[in-house]
């Protein structure tokens, strides 16, 4: 018995909704802003373009100087429009909880297998800390570089403010650094 296909036959509806799902989570877009920025300035994480109700999984990505990676990351379920603001919605679980703007900041820890007892420390400030955002589909812990992200974008993190000098200063047995406004 042959079976005719229709736009009414539920395989048909299914088959094209999950087209609309895999159609609608291509275009994800996420954005952060300011994308440069001083170390303590705020920042807007936005996730936009997922279906409503959606479990993301938004990780931060930093490879310090000595060659340590460190990561942070929080769990979101998107709103009915399909978006995430990471600086007014609440991060169900992850490295931090609740609404925390500056979470994926705060919260970086050494990527699992990393040797024991690093510490996150910037030697140069007049180099910016590069952070990767990213969102993936699902909840995730682990694993993150084996996944294929939604979406990622690179931040830079300054130390210094465009215009400050900084002058080391080494007299009678005193070491210090001088920061001078512009």
């Amino acid at each position: 018995m042959s079976r005719q296909l229709s736009g009414a036959d539920p395989l048909v509806h299914r088959a094209n909704a999950e087209f609309k799902m895999d159609n609608k989570q291509c275009c994800v877009s996420l954005s952060v802003q300011p994308s440069r920025g001083l170390v303590d300035e705020k920042f807007v994480v936005l996730v936009q373009n997922t279906l409503p109700s959606s479990l993301l999984t938004i990780h931060a990505l930093h490879r310090c100087e000595e060659a340590h990676s460190w990561h942070a990351f929080a769990h979101y379920m998107s709103d009915a429009t399909g978006a995430v603001n990471v600086s007014e919605d609440c991060s169900m679980s992850g490295t931090y909880s609740g609404v925390e703007a500056m979470g994926l900041l705060w919260s970086l820890k050494p990527v699992p297998g990393s040797k024991p007892g690093l510490r996150l420390r910037k030697k140069n400030v007049q180099v910016p800390m590069v952070v990767t955002i990213s969102v993936y589909k699902g909840h995730l812990t682990e694993d993150f570089g084996d996944r294929v992200p939604l979406a990622s974008v690179q931040v830079e993190r300054w130390y210094m403010a465009p215009g400050v000098r900084r002058i080391p200063v080494t007299e009678d047995g005193l070491t210090a650094t001088l920061f001078l406004p512009s």
